[in-house]
């Protein structure tokens, strides 16, 4: 018996730029409109690379990152952004329902809903030189979890005021990674 064997190429991939993450402007386009490089290659080495806009990663110099699939390719950002879709970085369903405009309610605090889905996801703060005092008890919180974790012996010098914010987050934190 003759066996006929296929040989299945690559999957096709969106066409994307490496460099700005900007898909093509008209079908057919070959080079990106806004950084004028050829769609697939590697960026210039002056030029500022796009970061996710669902996990924060940025692409390596290449252009690239690492599949959310676990084979071990490396994929453009429009790739990666599309397999957020069966690989999720939480529940964000569940946290777009506790927005209010652009701030998220925290326990009895508000702080902007950026910042708090940022440090759900990446586990880093980073409050940016504008910080409100609204909301500075939630990034002191974010930043003692982030510092000694959650289950933290007693802080010197803590108040009842970070503890319970400390608590707020971490249970927020929890909830958003359970799915």
């Amino acid at each position: 018996m003759l066996s006929v064997r296929r040989e299945r190429g690559p999957a096709p991939r969106p066409a994307s730029c490496r460099q700005c993450g900007r898909g093509p402007s008209r079908p057919g386009a070959t080079i990106c409109a806004r950084c004028g490089i050829p769609f697939g290659e590697t960026p210039r080495a002056d030029a500022e690379l796009p970061t996710c806009p669902v996990c924060y990663t940025t692409v390596s110099d290449d252009g690239l990152l690492p599949s959310l699939a676990g084979t071990g390719r490396h994929v453009p950002i429009a790739e990666h952004i599309a397999e957020h879709e069966r690989h999720p970085v939480g529940d964000d369903g569940w946290l777009e329902s506790l927005r209010q405009g652009d701030r998220i309610q925290v326990g009895r605090w508000y702080a902007p809903f950026d910042l708090v889905r940022r440090y759900l996801v990446t586990g880093v703060v980073d409050g940016g030189r504008r910080r409100t005092f609204q909301h500075d008890t939630i990034v002191n919180a974010m930043t003692q979890l982030a510092r000694w974790g959650a289950g933290a012996a007693s802080v010197v010098g803590d108040q009842a005021e970070w503890r319970e914010a400390r608590e707020a987050v971490s249970a927020l934190l929890e909830r958003y990674h359970r799915r």
